[in-house]
């Protein structure tokens, strides 16, 4: 996948930021005596340390222009903070390139690194474990212009008494610590502190999730200000759709380590192209009590990044996994016309196996006998010829309590021959909102 497709780039912009394939891998030895195996030799025990590798961000493309909001949704866990560290290097990426302004900071060394990080800044999260409780605001705001041989004394403390007011606090705050702020005063700290070394980019670490929503609004409003004021860049990660919407230009859906969706703001929101976005847009409450109906519920956990799915991350989850047209009989002898075997499904039968598949694999229900499991699984529509064979088994395991040897054979079989499984999805389709391009990562695109 080209970083072009998926950043969605406007012919003749220069992007400020542009991330190619990157690729964030952690080593878990699973603590203490994680990993650890003991193997019985010629010689006596042999003891030997196994990693794994944590796939917390994998090939990920994306730009940012110039003065705009790239807004990053998604699940806890999919990897959103992760990616944010590695652009700015607070941890190193496994592989890839990050380009500021046409530079590669991933190949940047200690000192190069260290002048670029005044044009690179961040706001975290929590609002009172990142700032130094011993330390008064004021201190705490010239820090970042002392590290960079910024000003002198007095024009630290000027430029900091500033920054304050410009945040909507009082200049004379300048000599209080940080107990004596409420959260939402705390966050403005955070900000002015991040703008104190004129940066061009800011990557705000979900900077309101620990507030109330009327702080969210007026740290939010305020964030936008300042953008415009200073013409600032900002990479905004959250898992709130609505501050994400407030907030953003364009909207990036992340899930297991993936880029799934890139869009302009209104064409993502009035015209999701992928099934984990619409599932998150499903989910948003309905500001109306009037309102019946439940909420979209996405089905099963979200998967291990230590052995993810193949091809389409989300396809384990996803309600649209697309039905498998056959597979290859290994039992067969491959110049037998029987070693290909082919599937037939309607639309009905597939979505009963693929419900069916799913129980099974998660062993969410009890079986009373084969009548009452195929009316559960089947009473509408049941698949025939090769598919229907695979059920007939699979049935027959269930009923004889051999639960693992139903789901791998189940999942063999279907899951794992849908196009979902058997290749990366990478398509840009064409928008509805807008000119800008939509790039969504599902394989309900492929004709298009």
């Amino acid at each position: 996948m080209s970083s072009e497709r998926a950043a969605g780039t406007r012919s003749g912009d220069d992007p400020l930021l542009r991330v190619d394939g990157l690729t964030k891998h952690f080593r878990d030895g699973g603590g203490f005596l994680g990993g650890v195996s003991l193997n019985v030799g010629d010689d006596g025990p042999l003891v030997s340390r196994e990693t794994e590798s944590v796939r917390a961000v994998d090939d990920v493309s994306f730009e940012i222009r110039e003065g705009e909001t790239l807004g990053l949704v998604g699940e806890s866990g999919c990897g959103k903070s992760t990616l944010a560290r590695a652009i700015l290097r607070l941890i190193e990426p496994t592989d890839g390139s990050i380009y500021f302004r046409g530079e590669d900071v991933a190949e940047m060394d200690t000192e190069e690194l260290r002048a670029q990080r005044k044009n690179m800044q961040i706001i975290f999260q929590d609002p009172q474990s990142s700032l130094d409780p011993r330390m008064k605001v004021g201190p705490i705001i010239e820090e970042p212009m002392k590290a960079h041989g910024m000003y002198d004394k007095e024009g630290r403390e000027e430029r900091a008494r500033e920054l304050l007011e410009k945040v909507g606090l009082d200049p004379q705050h300048y000599n209080r610590y940080p107990h004596a702020f409420s959260g939402g005063q705390r966050q403005r700290v955070n900000l002015a502190r991040a703008l104190s070394v004129n940066p061009d980019f800011i990557v705000c670490d979900e900077p309101t999730s620990a507030l109330d929503v009327s702080i969210q609004a007026q740290v939010l409003n305020t964030m936008r200000e300042l953008q415009a004021e200073f013409g600032l860049t900002y990479l905004f990660i959250a898992h709130d759709l609505s501050v994400i919407r407030h907030i953003s230009d364009r909207v990036a859906v992340m899930y297991l380590g993936k880029l799934v969706e890139l869009a302009d703001k209104e064409e993502l929101f009035e015209n999701p192209q992928h099934p984990y976005t619409k599932a998150l847009l499903d989910s948003i409450p309905v500001p109306d009590p009037r309102a019946s109906g439940t909420r979209g519920v996405l089905e099963g956990d979200v998967p291990s990044p230590i052995d993810p799915p193949s091809g389409c991350r989300f396809r384990t989850r996803c309600p649209e996994l697309i039905a498998p047209r056959g597979r290859l009989d290994p039992s067969a002898d491959p110049a037998d016309p029987a070693y290909e075997v082919t599937y037939d499904f309607s639309e009905t039968e597939w979505r009963n196996v693929r419900e069916f598949v799913r129980a099974v694999d998660r062993h969410t229900f009890d079986p009373a006998g084969e009548r009452e499991l195929r009316q559960q699984f089947f009473a509408d529509a049941e698949p025939t010829g090769a598919a229907g064979r695979v059920v007939d088994e699979a049935v027959s395991l269930v009923l004889e309590d051999a639960w693992d040897e139903a789901a791998e054979l189940l999942v063999s079989s279907f899951s794992d021959q849908s196009i979902c499984a058997l290749s990366d999805p990478q398509y840009v389709v064409e928008p509805e909102h807008g000119d800008g391009p939509h790039y969504a990562a599902c394989h309900l695109h492929r004709e298009a």
